[in-house]
């Protein structure tokens, strides 16, 4: 047996892939490991350094309430986020707000939860005499510092959909329009 080992060699011994080993080498984490070039050079007798990725030796099955429904054709985010089974999507108003675009145009096919994510951005940001923060203390937002909850409830947002305009005619498709636009201001005025 050599003194050295290659890369493939400890693939085979540690029986984990050679991209690990890799990661091994550059983090330093094999003992006398050299980059000889475009290789590297392992010493025969290193031992498989303890993955460190699993704090606790065990992997952790997350465990999810049982049997709740998707919100397909749901567009309340306190609904869906309550009673149904939902993906925290709130790392989007981080990029909303590190970011501060001008625009954001949501380009999806239906039923991908546009109005839902328009809907989330609303109930976070949104100036209401409810206490909206209940709904994102258990999101991934609230774990991104104060300076992320400090613009939770703090502003007029003006929300206009139109996914419930679906008429045959111009009249009709006009007069659903001015409706939410009339909805939306009486809103405000309150």
């Amino acid at each position: 047996m050599s003194e050295t080992m290659t890369v493939k060699e400890a693939v085979a011994r540690w029986n984990i892939s050679e991209r690990r080993v890799l990661v091994l080498c550059k983090e330093g984490r094999i003992d006398g490991a050299q980059k000889l070039g475009r290789s590297w050079s392992i010493p025969a007798n290193a031992q498989k350094p303890a993955d460190q990725r699993v704090k606790s030796g065990e992997y952790k099955k997350i465990t999810y309430p049982a049997n709740l429904p998707l919100p397909v054709g749901v567009s309340d985010y306190r609904l869906a986020s309550s009673e149904y089974y939902y993906i925290d999507k709130t790392m989007m108003i981080k990029d909303f707000i590190d970011e501060r675009p001008m625009v954001s145009l949501f380009t999806r096919p239906r039923r991908f939860g546009k109005t839902l994510t328009m809907d989330m951005l609303r109930t976070f940001f949104e100036k209401t005499d409810e206490d909206t923060s209940v709904y994102f203390r258990d999101k991934k937002i609230w774990g991104c510092g104060k300076k992320y909850r400090d613009y939770q409830g703090k502003y007029p947002v003006i929300f206009i959909t139109f996914k419930d305009v679906k008429f045959n005619t111009w009249d009709e498709t006009f007069a659903a329009v001015r409706d939410i636009f009339a909805q939306e201001a009486r809103r405000h005025m309150e």
